[in-house]
């Protein structure tokens, strides 16, 4: 006990330390403020004899590019104008973004929501769904322009809608005649140890402009990690189970892109992508699980020994006819997509001990393929010079295809479950938008009728069908006060449509658990209103927004116990109530010295009728970044963050997590082509961080403990090559589909 109490002390001291230096500079420009202010009356008349004999020099004004620019339904980051973007990667710069958080662990949170998509340009990337962390660790910052953080999308910008987007804006935009490009390569130990390279190119040929790119992260990492220990009781017998963990992960993932975009003339651009990405992982887990009685008597016990392999192929293509007329700002775009997946999932599982089933091991493999085309036409013309009007037409078409076999060694259980599940989507919208003076508003609504098909070929179960009508309006209006501050008022719904993944019957079972997949899942619809307020100073600048969540119809994943074996499937069982305050700041405290805070508080009530379940908890976020520039042109990044609280949906929730860093940066050579980063994190943590996982309500109470290696370090190398004044262009207009739920997020 005096361990942990000296360990907390430690961490307690270490977070002090932290915020003590981050705000060092403002007490001590604050301090120099009221001395010049105590000793101004007395050095006035000094001042005003020694005027005449002073001669003035030349005077530079040094002023800081603006990193933040708010608009009517998104709030944006100038990643180009700040200097850490050189050797960082995009997972790094987050962490500055307004409303995005980033906690130790590399999870993603968008104004205090995990349930958000990732736009590459304007349009989906489906390479930045389920995999991506990997992809923002391996993604340089030095490649994108800005991210952008969309909060009300609105019917123009997705017929489907998402209420909030992390858009990432590329560059492409170098500096050489005929090519340029950039190189880099980061490194990361000891545990897990990565290597993370990068390359991109881009070049011209008269009226073609076209980019290349790719990068790889992989893992080297050969030691066992990320120990868990877990502690579960069931209510209605009262028996115990305990169980230790052990897991070891290698994984490697590489991605590419090709970007093209000819301009024959001022009204007239084609433009087309081409992303490939790959993702191999490779888990080892041992476990040893002990089952008690309520009064300590060992039941039974056994040995677990798991080896999986997950392998996930995505391609995506898209082109993108863009007419402008000779009306400003009128544009008619044609756009079609097509989005491939291929994912295996390969598992052996042996069992060795006392069990209370007739197998000794389970080996199963899980195919899945999925199949998406797109073809959408957008229309955008102002009128009557305050005006503008955006229509548009959609239609999708998806197929999705799973086969999953497992079989339980031992005994003559066999399951074998093919399922196909086709979605055919036709969506139209209309938005309109008002500008003039102080006040900007914006109101749409979109129309989508769905029809669902699901089949079993080998006849084990009938097959099903269903048709949708689905209505989503929203509405905004934005009035700026002055210069520098900005109130918005919005109202936003949104779809979410269920992935294979949880309609899929198929039963993965082991002795104590069991789940499958639900194939009557319905759609999901969310409604948002949020209250804006902006003020954007030359020296500070800060966001404050209250805002409210409603879903009455939510997926959730639901568990229940049959005897020591938990069961869990999904279900449109979730009414969820999530109220929030979100603020940002941004501020200069002095000319070599900045700092940014985000920080959210909220109460999630989480509820199910049938269930008779409902989940409160108060959720806190607070992260925090200073950025100070030091002699010899080295640049020192101080970083912070802790999060508490976490909803894990009905049944539970995380326990708290900070984590801390300290990096230092150097450019060198002419025009800073190479340039230098180090980094090390929770130097103070001691050789291990803890969180521990909470399972409070339910059939089966738990606390398990995760425990990582804490101290890390790093090193990251980039070199910029060439000059191009160029860079591939896009359609104002693209497609946009992100209304499944439980595939991207």
């Amino acid at each position: 006990m005096t361990n942990k109490a000296s360990m907390t002390n430690l961490r307690l001291n270490a977070l002090l330390t932290l915020f003590a230096l981050l705000l060092a500079p403002w007490s001590y420009a604050l301090g120099q403020q009221v001395a010049v202010d105590n000793d101004s009356a007395a050095t006035t008349d000094a001042l005003l004899q020694r005027l005449d004999s002073i001669q003035l020099a030349d005077i530079t004004v040094t002023a800081q590019r603006q990193l933040i620019k708010q608009e009517i339904d998104r709030i944006g980051y100038d990643v180009q104008a700040d200097i850490a973007s050189r050797t960082s990667t995009v997972l790094e710069m987050l962490r500055k973004v307004p409303l995005v958080n980033v906690d130790g662990q590399d999870n993603i949170r968008v104004n205090g929501e995990t349930d958000f998509v990732i736009y590459r340009n304007g349009h989906p990337d489906p390479s930045l769904g389920s995999n991506a962390q990997e992809m923002l660790k391996a993604m340089p910052a030095s490649n994108v322009k800005r991210i952008e953080v969309i909060t009300n999308p609105g019917a123009k910008y997705d017929a489907e809608g998402a209420q909030l987007i992390l858009n990432i804006v590329m560059r492409d935009h170098f500096s050489f005649r005929c090519l340029a490009g950039a190189a880099s390569i980061g490194l990361t130990a000891p545990f897990p140890l990565t290597v993370n390279p990068t390359v991109s190119l881009t070049t011209q040929v008269n009226k073609v402009v076209m980019s290349l790119g790719g990068g790889s992260y992989v893992d080297h990492s050969r030691k066992q990690s990320a120990p868990t220990t877990t502690w579960a009781q069931y209510r209605q017998s009262g028996n115990q189970l305990f169980i230790d963990q052990s897991k070891r992960v290698r994984s490697n993932m590489h991605y590419g892109h090709l970007r093209i975009s000819w301009e024959p003339d001022t009204l007239r651009l084609v433009a087309a992508s081409f992303n490939l990405s790959n993702v191999n992982r490779h888990n080892h887990e041992v476990g040893d699980w002990l089952m008690q009685d309520a009064s300590g008597v060992e039941l039974y016990g056994y040995d677990s020994d798991m080896k999986q392999r997950m392998s996930y192929l995505n391609v995506t293509g898209r082109a993108d006819y863009e007419r402008r007329t000779h009306q400003h700002g009128e544009a008619i775009t044609l756009s079609y997509m097509i989005n491939l997946q291929h994912s295996t999932f390969d598992k052996l599982t042996a069992y060795d001990g006392n069990m209370l089933v007739n197998y000794i091991g389970v080996t199963s493999n899980d195919n899945q393929h999925f199949a998406e085309n797109t073809v959408q036409l957008d229309w955008t013309r102002p009128f009557a010079q305050h005006h503008k009007m955006d229509i548009g037409i959609k239609c999708i078409h998806r197929l999705n295809r799973s086969h999953s076999v497992s079989d339980y060694l031992g005994s003559d259980l066999l399951d074998d479950v093919r399922f196909n599940h086709t979605t055919h989507i036709a969506a139209a919208y209309a938005s309109y938008q008002f500008n003039r003076n102080r006040w900007k508003g914006r109101a749409g609504i979109r129309y989508e009728h769905s029809v669902l098909h699901g089949e079993f070929p080998d006849g084990t179960q009938e097959a099903f069908s269903r048709h949708l009508n689905d209505w989503a309006p929203d509405a905004s209006v934005s009035y700026q006060a002055n210069e520098a501050d900005n109130l918005t008022l919005s109202y936003g719904s949104s779809i979410r449509r269920p992935s294979i993944m949880l309609l899929n019957p198929a039963v993965s079972m082991s002795p104590n658990t069991r789940s499958y997949g639900n194939t009557g899942l319905g759609s999901v619809h969310l409604h948002d209103i949020t209250l804006t307020w902006m003020h954007i100073g030359s020296r500070i600048t800060w966001r404050i927004e209250p805002a409210i969540t409603i879903v009455n119809d939510g997926i959730t994943n639901i568990k229940w116990a049959e005897g020591d074996v938990t069961v869990s499937t999904y279900a449109n069982e979730l009414q969820r109530t999530s109220a929030r305050l979100s603020g940002y700041v941004q501020w200069q405290l002095h000319a070599n010295t900045s700092l940014q805070i985000n920080a959210s508080l909220r109460h999630e009530r989480w509820h199910s009728d049938n269930l008779n379940i409902t989940n409160n908890r108060w959720v806190t976020a607070l992260y925090a970044n200073c950025d100070q520039q030091l002699p010899y042109n080295i640049s020192m990044s101080l970083y912070g963050g802790f999060n508490g609280g976490n909803v894990t949906g009905l049944y539970g929730h995380d326990g708290d997590l900070g984590y801390y860093g300290l990096s230092l940066q150097r450019s060198f050579l002419k025009d800073d082509r190479l340039t230098v980063s180090i980094h090390a994190d929770d130097w103070f943590s001691g050789r291990y961080t803890y969180q521990h996982r909470y399972v409070t309500q339910g059939d089966v109470i738990s606390r398990s403990t995760m425990r990582w290696t804490g101290v890390t370090a790093g090193v990251r190398v980039s070199f910029r090559f060439g000059k191009l004044n160029t860079h591939v262009k896009n359609a104002n207009h693209t497609i946009s589909n992100n209304d499944l739920q439980g595939l991207d997020n």
